[in-house]
């Protein structure tokens, strides 16, 4: 199937939509800086943890003082202990700083939609503003939440990964930095087409659930006209547009995320 590749928003609208979605956070700002403060402790232990089997290896195991491998072990079980803590801590807290963002975007939602003039609802379709309303937000909610967090975390991760690998080995740091642009380029390509698919999926999505509100409120009326059957062919046809949509963006994910990580990996 042919995925058209829609026209990219301009930068300055792309940004102020961002900083309007992570503004809901604002309210939130102790459970988020406590996420992100438990971020960087981990990732101060992952980096911790190599070391501290390099010590081992190197003072231990090669030196033959096998009493230092009882410490060791103790200590990698300490920071694994600690780490398990702080991400308990970590995922509560990610989660329920974006629940909160879909709770305040439900109520304003409502209100909005309750303030709204009867002409405004004469020419809106149910299924979108539900659509919108379930989707739209939980989509919010997931930008606002893990996909941030994961894409930060990541970023500080390469970058102290990086730092400490030019501090033991110049050479192979630079090595391994090569791959960088390709794992940038790569992405970037993969964005151009989930980007606009995704958002035919969702606008499809909205074209389903008005098309199941318009039977469901005109029932009677199908029935009395028997256009019954004619019906469940639209749909039919509406739903395997959407499967279509969905499968393309499925096989779209199955090749290229591996790849991506193996870029990364690299």
């Amino acid at each position: 199937m042919h995925i058209p590749i829609a026209t990219p928003r301009p930068t300055s609208s792309q940004a102020r939509l961002l900083l309007r979605c992570f503004g809901y956070l604002r309210p939130h700002w102790i459970l988020t800086a406590g996420a992100y403060l438990t971020m960087l402790a981990i990732d101060a232990l992952n980096m911790l943890n190599p070391q501290l089997l390099r010590w081992t290896i190197d003072k231990g195991i090669l030196a033959g003082d096998f009493s230092l491998l009882g410490l060791a072990s103790l200590a990698l079980l300490g920071l694994v202990i600690i780490k398990g803590v702080l991400s308990y801590f970590q995922g509560c807290w990610t989660e329920t700083a974006s629940q909160n963002v879909a709770y305040d975007l439900r109520n304003e939602l409502q209100r909005k939609i309750t303030l709204l003039s009867f002409s405004f609802h004469d020419q809106a379709q149910a299924g979108d503003l539900l659509s919108r309303a379930i989707q739209d937000v939980e989509r919010i909610r997931f930008l606002t939440g893990r996909a941030t967090f994961r894409v930060i975390e990541g970023v500080v991760m390469m970058l102290a990964t990086a730092g400490v690998m030019i501090v033991m080995n110049p050479r192979l740091a630079l090595l391994a930095v090569l791959a960088i642009p390709l794992l940038a380029y790569q992405s970037l390509r993969f964005g151009r087409v989930f980007r606009p698919l995704s958002r035919m999926i969702q606008d499809q999505l909205a074209v389903l659930t008005t098309r199941v509100e318009q039977n469901l409120r005109g029932a009677r009326v199908v029935k009395t006209f028997a256009q019954g059957d004619k019906e469940i062919e639209r749909f039919e046809v509406e739903n395997q547009h959407w499967f279509e949509l969905a499968s393309s963006s499925a096989r779209l994910q199955a090749v290229h995320m591996p790849l991506l990580q193996w870029i990364a990996n690299i």
